[in-house]
């Protein structure tokens, strides 16, 4: 690809730039490039009608100036390469936002399960504190969207996905967060080596004013553990400057909070808050109360969220589950008897040490099985012998199934282990139209 020179959002006037993929970062984008006076271009493989206007277009024939791409277009698509043999420069909602706001402090939070909550909650944490806060990128809300208004003095805490570290080139963050790397996404990535290296590439313009925060519990991120420019902070439920030890969260030996104080359910939480504080420790004021901000934050929405009883039957929504090994942190979370939603598209993940796990955990009691990858699925679990097994067309029809098998006292869990596009534009859409059902019960 062409190198990306800083402050290229500012030379926008005049220019054409043509938009990969029209979801809620290309919309954005478009409002963004087009009121700084660029011709925009818009290519979507759906139909679309643009919002301003914009011309709907392959590569136009017009001199392209910049192409800003939607994570969903991988580097080897064709229009990409297309754009490459051109000698276009190509870039990401992410490198167009950083570029425009790299006066902001950037707090950057990526890694394979936990981005949400995490970046969620060192959002929390700064504006208990008072600051100015803007929380966004993969967790749905794009950056750009807050910069067509001043934002100065404001932190920027982003949630960061790999697909967006594709095509970042300037992407400095003050603060870079690795949360943990298990398998995921590797009909895009092909290896967990290829995934770890685009996750890398958060911390690899980093400088030694720069703090990176690893997990000194998960190999991935401990391997990077003095091989950055940046200064390393590391946390982790047991281990790393920032731990939990008797029931205490500890800062390089001093406790700050209670275990107690956390409302969230899953010891992989423990991990997650623990990475929240290492992030913006050095930002808080002396004597700021962890615990009460601890005690006042609850999971976002789709991440292990309780949705309601029914008849003594409660239902949770973890449509965040995009892969097995965030489903197996969701089964860890509870000690009741489970019935489990599983399926959806598979991301080339395997689904054997998932359905070892469930087989070994006597809490699951039954899995409703549905969407794209429910044969291999199930014949992953059959492999294991396990047995009760009840295959479903839709989600509601899991959802119908899965309660007729309840009994009270026994939990509900949507936490597919599969990305939700064989039904659903998208986990969010999932989680929210599980709930939906659930409510009409």
């Amino acid at each position: 690809m062409v190198d990306i020179k800083p402050g290229f959002s500012q030379e926008l006037m005049g220019k054409n730039v043509l938009i990969l993929g029209y979801g809620v970062s290309g919309q954005s984008a478009e409002l963004f490039i087009s009121q700084r006076g660029a011709r925009v271009f818009i290519y979507d493989e759906n139909p679309i009608k643009p919002r301003l206007g914009c011309a709907v277009s392959d590569i136009p024939k017009e001199d392209i100036d910049l192409c800003v791409t939607s994570p969903g277009f991988s580097l080897s698509h064709p229009m990409i390469l297309k754009l490459k043999e051109r000698g276009i420069p190509v870039v990401g909602e992410l490198e167009l936002s950083f570029d425009a706001s790299r006066w902001n402090y950037w707090i950057a939070v990526t890694g394979t399960n936990g981005k949400t909550t995490t970046t969620s909650f060192i959002g929390h944490l700064l504006r208990n504190a008072g600051f100015n806060v803007v929380v966004g990128g993969n967790i749905g809300v794009p950056v750009t969207s807050f910069l067509n208004e001043p934002i100065s003095e404001t932190i920027i805490v982003a949630e960061v996905s790999s697909f967006q570290l594709e095509t970042v080139h300037t992407f400095r963050p003050q603060v870079a967060v690795l949360l943990n790397l298990t398998p995921d996404h590797l009909d895009r990535h092909g290896t967990m080596e290829n995934y770890f290296q685009t996750k890398a590439k958060i911390f690899q313009l980093q400088q030694p004013q720069d703090l990176a925060v690893l997990n000194a519990e998960d190999e991935w991120a401990s391997s990077l553990i003095g091989r950055l420019r940046s200064r390393t902070l590391t946390f982790g439920i047991e281990n790393g400057d920032v731990n939990w030890s008797d029931g205490s969260l500890n800062v390089m030996g001093t406790g700050v909070a209670n275990v107690s104080n956390v409302k969230l359910r899953g010891r992989h939480n423990l991990a997650n808050i623990a990475a929240g504080v290492a992030a913006c420790y050095h930002l808080l004021p002396d004597g700021y109360d962890f615990g009460g901000a601890i005690s006042e934050f609850y999971a976002p929405e789709h991440r292990i969220e309780f949705v309601r009883s029914v008849d003594g039957v409660s239902f949770y929504d973890d449509s965040k589950a995009t892969n097995p090994d965030s489903t197996i942190v969701a089964l860890e979370a509870f000690r009741e008897p489970l019935i489990l939603i599983l399926g959806g598209r598979n991301k080339g993940m395997d689904f054997a040490p998932l359905a070892q796990f469930i087989k070994q955990r006597s809490t699951v009691k039954w899995v409703v099985v549905m969407g794209e990858s429910k044969q291999s699925i199930k014949e992953s679990l059959l492999a294991q012998g396990f047995e009760n097994i009840t295959e479903a067309q839709g989600l509601e029809e899991a959802v119908t199934l899965a309660y007729e098998i309840a009994d009270p006292g026994d939990v509900i869990l949507l936490s597919p282990a599969c990305a939700s596009f064989d039904m659903f534009r998208n986990f969010e859409e999932r989680g929210d139209r599980f709930k939906e059902i659930v409510k009409r019960l």
